[in-house]
């Protein structure tokens, strides 16, 4: 029998459920896109513009690197995710130390990796040479935070695969907070600029992670986690990277792209850098959502998954989906509707603002597109089919987005048309999940593939 706080999402109803699961996970998204958002609004309305075009130019390399263990992360969610459904806590609570085990050791070389890495890459980018010292600055203290967040990524992988999205939320919440209280310590307190607030944010990824790990060695948790237990299975961890590897490989890809964007963008200068680092900002208050909405599609077909359920996967995924739309077109409609305002909130040079709007009115009208490619993803991955998930995003998100973006910066070569890339891309590999999903559900549907549903 799961815990009151987890949700089985095996049995009884779905919308109700789900939003339970979705709400928290979207809550508690936010509150960690706290971090490096706040970081951004107090360097670019206390420091300067060119030390918040400095947080901006690393944030995509920053994104990049949580990216993939949020992608390995997944992995361990799924099956884990797949052992509740089956009924098999145990099989579960393995999974979980193989996974922390293997994010602790994997984020300490990262760690130490891109501490030497953070300038070449940098310059490698085309980042402007006035703010590369400032970004280089930021990137290497934010590393140091790096492993921490692995760890608490890896250790709520467990929470959510069991229905539970609250106590993620409560932690990131909680560090939310503690973040934004850093930053005026370290930037209005004791003036310490861009550094200041790279402290703030390693601070409040060590809180998260002690937080996490703190409540999942409880003995009232479903899947508990012990030190003395720390190690790696090789079969569930061939498992998790089997599905993992992919997303994280997706995530990667996904972020490369939109590093390659602001490659591009780089060149037309300071001001444009940090137009972009504010489109971004505002971006993220409609993408986190639409990935929680993934996450709630992963962790749904998981359960379902091992429970083979595959009918109720697919209402649990169409529900996803039309939730994700509705929510996506009312945050990107308020956004447009009061465009300045928001934008303005974030920074308030009026050239860096207008510009980031140039960006955002291409993009955000079509971002209702982007759910299906989540929803539908996460249930894709679920099934045990992450490679085609991947392939799907690297022909797409990768391939052809940097072509359209080599094009159009020729032909048209205004910050505007580079916008275009997303909605064209967001589109076709949407088109590309609708097929892939139809194909293998099928196949799982099958009268001899599951019996469990005839």
């Amino acid at each position: 029998m799961l815990k009151k706080k987890n949700i089985d999402m095996t049995q009884g109803p779905i919308v109700g459920p789900m939003l339970l699961f979705v709400l928290p996970l979207i809550a508690g998204s936010l509150c960690q896109l706290l971090y490096n958002t706040v970081d951004y609004i107090y360097v670019g309305n206390f420091v300067s513009a060119t030390a918040a075009a400095a947080v901006g130019a690393s944030s995509s390399l920053i994104t990049c690197l949580v990216g993939f263990f949020t992608g390995v992360s997944v992995g361990s969610s799924v099956t884990i995710g797949k052992a509740i459904g089956a009924k098999d806590p145990e099989r579960g609570e393995r999974a979980l130390h193989t996974g922390v085990t293997f994010g602790i050791l994997f984020g300490i070389v990262l760690l130490i990796i891109t501490l030497f890495l953070a300038n070449p890459i940098l310059r490698l980018l085309n980042t402007p040479e006035t703010i590369i010292p400032q970004a280089v600055l930021y990137m290497r203290i934010y590393m140091i935070g790096l492993p921490f967040n692995i760890v608490y990524n890896m250790s709520t992988s467990g929470m959510r695969a069991c229905g539970d999205s609250r106590t993620p939320f409560l932690i990131q919440l909680v560090c939310g907070i503690l973040n934004v209280i850093w930053d005026a310590l370290f930037v209005l307190v004791i003036p310490l600029g861009i550094a200041g607030v790279g402290i703030a944010t390693v601070l409040s990824n060590i809180c998260s992670c002690v937080f996490a790990v703190f409540l999942t060695t409880r003995k009232d948790m479903m899947l508990r986690l012990s030190f003395r237990k720390l190690g790696i299975d090789g079969k569930l961890l061939k498992e998790i990277l089997h599905i993992g590897l992919p997303a994280a490989v997706q995530s990667v890809i996904i972020t490369f792209s939109n590093v390659m964007v602001q490659y591009h963008i780089n060149a037309f200068g300071e001001t444009a850098v940090a137009a972009f680092s504010t489109y971004y900002k505002v971006e993220n208050l409609i993408y986190i959502p639409i990935m929680a909405f993934g996450n709630a599609s992963t962790t749904f077909s998981s359960q379902n998954v091992g429970a083979k359920q595959y009918r109720r996967l697919l209402k649990g995924t169409l529900a996803v989906i039309l939730i994700g739309v509705i929510v996506t077109v009312c945050i990107s409609g308020l956004i447009l509707l009061f465009p300045t305002q928001v934008f303005s909130f974030f920074i308030k040079d009026a050239s860096v603002v207008e510009m980031a709007l140039t960006l955002a009115m291409v993009s955000f009208p079509f971002y209702w597109i982007y759910v299906f490619l989540e929803g539908l993803g996460g249930s894709v991955r679920a099934m045990g089919y992450s490679i085609t998930s991947m392939i799907i995003i690297i022909a797409n998100v990768c391939v052809l987005r940097i072509s359209l973006l080599r094009v159009f910066s020729t032909v048209y070569h205004t910050v505007r048309s580079l916008a275009f890339v997303y909605p064209i891309t967001w589109a076709t590999a949407s088109f590309c999940f609708v097929i892939a999903f139809i194909v293998i559900l099928r196949k799982k549907l099958r009268p001899e593939g599951n019996a469990a549903n005839t």
